[in-house]
């Protein structure tokens, strides 16, 4: 457990200065859209910040390859060596990116927060902001304040999703790398290619629906607006499993020092 942890703290401290980087460009943003809805709350604003949420989808995936990517310039050598599986390496990668994922969050839903209160207090929003389809910013930010734990476990999905796919890519293309110095990008694009392929194949067919299409969400959660199903989280999770099993394998067989 002590080997663990100090493995954790040398990813966090690794990646120290990435995290920090964007944290302090996400609280310049933060401020600099603070004073803006003070100076004129019409929700433009607001609506900024939730589509800032949002891109966190895209924040596990961003620091993972960025994480591996500074192992591959050099540090590699002495990483390989520790004498924990690669599953625990990359499982140390994998805890340490969702840590900064949840500050880099609540800092971006706190500046949300305030910023939608100097917003919703402005009962005077311009009408252009108000179509007649019914867009009211008003809406979709009470919505947002009051959806905290819908929206970020949605977006903690979906960032470890994608963060599973760029782990196995980075896995692979090392791992081709070093049996095949010529054509090893060739042959990641390949593989990857069939793989995207097959999945997106295998969605659209009754059995994948047979599988996922079940447990469908209700109420006025995130999930049931998209029209997820528990089958498809399931089914997921599922995935994201065996994509980490197969990169921790490639990492200890097929990654050498």
């Amino acid at each position: 457990m002590d080997a663990c942890l100090r493995l954790l703290g040398k990813e966090l401290k690794l990646m120290k200065g990435w995290m920090l980087g964007s944290i302090a460009i996400l609280v310049t943003v933060g401020l600099l859209g603070a004073w803006s809805a003070y100076q004129k709350p019409i929700g433009l604003i607001s609506l900024l910040m939730i589509v800032i949420l949002f891109i966190h989808v895209f924040y596990v995936p961003a620091y993972l390859w960025i994480s591996l990517s500074k192992e591959w310039k050099g540090t590699y050598l002495n990483w390989l060596q520790f004498p924990q599986s690669g599953w625990t390496l990359l499982a140390t990668k994998m805890l340490s990116a969702v840590i900064s994922l949840c500050i880099s969050y609540a800092i971006a839903y706190a500046f949300f927060f305030g910023i939608g209160h100097l917003d919703l207090n402005n009962t005077h929003l311009p009408a252009q902001l108000v179509d007649p389809n019914g867009f009211d910013p008003s809406v979709n930010i009470r919505y947002m304040q009051g959806s905290f734990l819908s929206v970020f476990s949605m977006v903690l999905y979906m960032s470890l999703s994608l963060g599973v796919w760029i782990l196995l890519l980075n896995i692979t293309i090392q791992a081709v790398r070093r049996k095949l110095q010529k054509f090893s990008g060739f042959v990641t694009f390949v593989l990857f290619t069939f793989l995207f392929w097959a999945e997106l194949t295998f969605s659209g067919t009754k059995m994948y629906s047979a599988l996922t299409k079940w447990g469908a969400f209700s109420g006025d959660s995130v999930w049931a607006h998209l029209q997820m199903h528990a089958g498809e989280i399931v089914f997921g999770l599922l995935e994201m499993a065996v994509f980490f099993f197969v990169a921790g394998w490639l990492l200890d067989r097929k990654v050498e020092v």
